[in-house]
């Protein structure tokens, strides 16, 4: 099973489970125990362990490192993921951190504005909150 799409050149919901084990080893035992109760990667499913934690992280915005180090992760997946992976970003993860106002502010301090626009994206199309980004000096800023 490849780790790139063949057509787009774009890594595959495999390749990112593999990078997240390498890059997170405590990860290992639940990348095992999905791949022998579903004999293959279930993205939304498989990638969903990462979402408490996370939240978690963002909830208290202390571990700046670590927090850091998951959404420079789930960065990596949006930007460089084929389209099934992005799905999973969006789907799975956005609107999971989008469930809590507070955890979803502090995500912003940490996201690109790709992964701002996506989320944007998600609350609006959730129905959730209207998040408007604008650009002031060469930053990019978000207020709702």
């Amino acid at each position: 099973m490849s780790c790139v799409g063949r057509r787009t050149g774009r890594m595959t919901k495999e390749y990112f489970a593999k990078k997240l084990v390498r890059e997170f080893p405590e990860y290992q035992r639940a990348y095992q125990d999905h791949l022998r109760a579903y004999g293959a990667v279930l993205g939304h499913v498989f990638f969903c362990e990462i979402n408490p934690v996370l939240s978690g992280l963002l909830r208290s915005n202390e571990d700046r490192t670590q927090i850091r180090k998951y959404v420079n992760f789930i960065e990596d997946m949006y930007a460089n993921g084929d389209d099934g992976v992005k799905n999973i970003v969006t789907v799975t993860m956005l609107e999971y951190l989008g469930d809590d106002e507070s955890v979803l502010r502090n995500a912003f301090r940490y996201f690109s504005p790709a992964l701002m626009e996506a989320s944007k994206a998600v609350e609006a199309g959730w129905g959730r909150r209207e998040i408007r980004l604008y650009r002031r000096r060469g930053k990019l800023l978000y207020e709702w």
